[in-house]
């Protein structure tokens, strides 16, 4: 024969719970009226007196708790935001700046090409001289003239070389 347990207050020990569940399916199996519980044959000098004041406290460390963590939520998406913002500006700065560098690059690579074309000048014209004239007085000038335009040349292309290496480091 099984024993409900359904009617039985949970705040006693096993064996109040026990005993109160027997008596119970007795009460019921003597008289089938099924009139209702009585309160009278409930033995209340084990039962425990329901504290629920430490629920109280936990519900209240829990807010205290999930406004802790709605908070540290909102700083780190701030932080987030902050994050993102400065690396979208770091990006388009470095991009202003590959730019400028590849612009200066093109115009290092024009400058030297000019330079190449320069000597290929003046090497034809220092031959056309050695084929005319065996004298070392033009043999000097036409040093001279390819020393000017390689210290031009220098003097041109200075500013980017030193713009180039500060970009580089």
């Amino acid at each position: 024969m099984a024993i409900d347990l359904r009617k039985v207050e949970p705040l006693g020990s096993k064996s109040v719970l026990l005993e109160q569940a027997m008596r119970r399916q007795q009460k019921s199996g003597r008289s089938d009226l099924g009139g209702g519980h009585q309160m009278s044959d409930i033995d209340m000098s084990d039962m425990v007196t329901p504290d629920f004041e430490w629920l109280k406290e936990d519900k209240v460390a829990i807010e205290g708790l999930v406004r802790q963590m709605d908070a540290s939520i909102t700083l780190l998406a701030n932080q987030l935001n902050e994050l993102d913002a400065s690396a979208k500006k770091s990006r388009m700065l470095i991009e202003k700046e590959q730019q400028l560098l590849f612009k200066q690059i093109r115009t290092l690579n024009g400058l030297l090409k000019n330079q190449v074309e320069i000597f290929g000048a003046v090497e034809r014209q220092i031959s056309d001289i050695e084929l005319k004239q065996n004298n070392l007085l033009p043999q000097i000038g036409i040093g001279l003239m390819a020393g000017l335009m390689s210290a031009v040349t220098i003097l041109v292309t200075a500013p980017w070389l030193t713009v180039f290496i500060e970009s580089i480091r």
